[in-house]
């Protein structure tokens, strides 16, 4: 903690209080709550924030119409329906008889629809919260303060991240726990329990993931510069270019050629590859009575989860050690003013 000392012939300044201080177990929450509450007060956030409310009401309408679809499959006014599904989902399953029984296979694939329209709701979501998190900090001179007795550079480094990863829950793992509660409360649910619990459990996991691996991106940008625009524009470099990046090789290369790591460079892809691992879809479809054509819109690219997996576990593990080595060199910089 600093205080600061006025007289009338010198400038105010601060000087560092020695005094005993309580540990601070709680200090990462107070700059969560902080962080978040002063994003929140904008008006354009908040409306982007709100507008995630949008997949709980799509994602409940189209379960309602699955399970209308299993009342009249068969007839000729399930054809709409029909056409929705494949259009939607890219799943063909006008020859299914006993449509209940794909209910599960069905609802996981909406959910990764979700997941790829969320990840763009993410993207601008991050880009807006999240580059003035420590370049402000850095711009404002702040850190003197933030790191007096007893905020640690750790507590600093999880509390700003939390808030990068609120947001990123609020557009994207709030929203699909969200749809689940609610299509269970309309529809009737899964056949069992389990296999409802098993997918919300998917869903947190998938959620999870995001939030680590986006704010942790974020953070490790965010303490590069004093420049939010900079940071800004770094941001969608990764998340954008990368894309493009990969659609390049994908185009110039044979399809076996992109299974391992030349397939793995969009963090988008990698993401949604895992989720597709998480969710068991090549293996339900591939084991269900449907043709192959009849699904194989539905299949993300047969990228190897191994090596997504290994992409993103090294792009989050160098965004926390070099946001982490940031931190403490400010900490240190901090103790001697």
């Amino acid at each position: 903690m600093t205080t600061a000392t006025t007289s009338t012939t010198r400038p105010c300044r601060y000087q560092r209080w020695d005094g005993e201080l309580n540990q601070g177990h709680w200090t990462w929450l107070t700059i969560v709550v902080t962080g978040v509450r002063r994003i929140a007060k904008n008006a354009k956030t908040r409306t982007l924030i709100m507008t995630s409310g949008l997949f709980v009401l799509g994602s409940c309408g189209i379960f309602y119409a699955l399970s209308l679809l299993e009342t009249i499959v068969g007839t000729p006014q399930a054809k709409g329906l029909y056409d929705f599904v494949r259009g939607f989902l890219g799943v063909d399953i006008s020859s299914v008889s006993r449509l209940e029984e794909f209910r599960g296979i069905l609802w996981r694939c909406v959910f990764l629809v979700m997941i790829k329209i969320q990840m763009f709701w993410v993207l601008f979501v991050v880009a807006r919260v999240g580059p003035g998190l420590i370049a402000n900090d850095l711009k404002a001179r702040a850190l003197p303060i933030y790191f007096a007795k007893p905020v640690a550079p750790l507590t600093y480094l999880l509390g700003k991240w939390m808030v990068v990863a609120s947001f990123i829950a609020m557009v994207m793992l709030l929203p699909n726990l969200l749809s689940l509660l609610v299509g269970t409360l309309m529809t009737g649910g899964l056949g069992s329990w389990s296999q409802s619990l098993g997918l919300a459990w998917d869903l947190l996991v998938s959620g999870l993931g995001v939030c680590v691996l986006g704010g942790m991106i974020m953070i490790a940008l965010s303490s590069m510069t004093s420049d939010s625009r900079y940071v800004t524009g770094a941001w969608l470099a990764v998340c954008v270019l990368l894309v493009f990046a990969q659609a390049i090789v994908n185009e110039a290369l044979p399809g076996k050629s992109v299974q391992g790591f030349l397939g793995c460079i969009s963090l988008r892809d990698n993401v949604l590859v895992l989720t597709d691992w998480l969710f068991g879809m090549r293996q339900a479809w591939e084991a269900s009575s449907l043709p192959v054509e009849a699904f194989s819109e539905a299949l993300v690219k047969p990228v190897k989860p191994l090596y997504s997996a290994v992409v993103l576990g090294g792009w989050t593990l160098a965004a926390v050690l070099f946001s982490y080595r940031q931190v403490v060199r400010f900490s240190r910089s901090a103790a001697n003013v």
